[in-house]
């Protein structure tokens, strides 16, 4: 990623927390806290792990001028494909919620890019070959596994030709039984001394923090499980009219903490690219 395309991620998360509160509905939790997650190094979802950006570069330099964002939960992904980008690609982002298209407008607009973006459930989302690649990340496990297959064959419609479906998902079991308490008990926390640790300043008092946080956790903690291993996530992309090309395995830098217990859950993540 170009230098002038890095993000202030302390000041990003500070917006997002002030943003959200306005903006969102049901997803004021994730879009508050995502910023600070990736400060605290507490997902291993974050974007700028070198694969993804350089296979997004090798796929726009072969002349695929369009490009759609499937989902941003912030600056990250508009900053990677900004960054991969060739001049005069045209990218789009398309969210259900105004929060993350804010700040990806005020990011653009510091940063002098063009891009659209497109205020739509992916439910209701229509399109006909109108780009060269779609670029979702993490974004299957918040869809209803009834209509995974309805969206990822909607990004097939949008495609053209000789586009491509580029995708990023995470493997792993549910948190249950042990895991569960050791979850419950330590999670809030470590995303709490990780941000101390990195004198990163809580947007509101610790005690109201604590408690999005907690709620949060309980948010994430039913999506965790979504995909229990690879092939499932395979059969989708298959029956939604896809081939395959090529699979990846994406490592995550985590802190300490958080790497220790997705190896409890065997946490996998993998990018794809795949034609219709």
């Amino acid at each position: 990623m170009a230098a002038s395309l890095d993000e202030n991620l302390i000041a990003l998360a500070f917006e997002a927390y002030q943003i959200s509160d306005r903006l969102c509905g049901d997803c004021r939790n994730f879009h508050s806290l995502w910023p600070y997650l990736r400060l605290a190094k507490a997902s291993g979802g974050d974007v700028g792990e070198p694969l993804i950006g350089s296979t997004l570069k090798q796929l726009l330099l072969k002349g695929n001028r369009t490009i759609l964002v499937a989902g941003c939960a912030d600056t990250g992904l508009l900053a990677v494909v900004a960054g991969a980008a060739a001049p005069g690609t045209k990218i789009t982002l398309l969210d259900r919620c105004m929060t993350p298209l804010e700040l990806c407008r005020r990011f653009a607009q510091r940063r002098s890019l063009s891009i659209e973006t497109i205020h739509c459930d992916l439910m209701n989302f229509s399109a006909h070959s109108c780009y060269d690649i779609v670029f979702a990340h993490a974004l299957l496990q918040f869809i209803q596994s009834e209509f995974r297959i309805d969206v990822l064959s909607q990004f097939r419609r949008s495609l053209r030709p000789n586009g491509r479906l580029v995708i990023a998902f995470r493997t792993s079991s549910h948190i249950e039984g042990a895991l569960l308490h050791e979850y419950k008990d330590s999670y809030r926390k470590n995303i709490v001394e990780q941000l101390e640790f990195r004198n990163v300043e809580l947007p509101q008092p610790h005690k109201e923090f604590y408690r999005r946080l907690e709620e949060y956790s309980e948010e994430r903690r039913k999506r965790e499980g979504a995909h229990q291993g690879y092939e499932e996530v395979e059969g989708l992309i298959k029956t939604a009219g896809f081939e395959i090309e090529t699979t990846n395995p994406i490592e995550s830098e985590q802190s300490e903490p958080f790497r220790r217990f997705a190896a409890k859950i065997q946490k996998r993540r993998f990018l794809v690219i795949a034609r219709p």
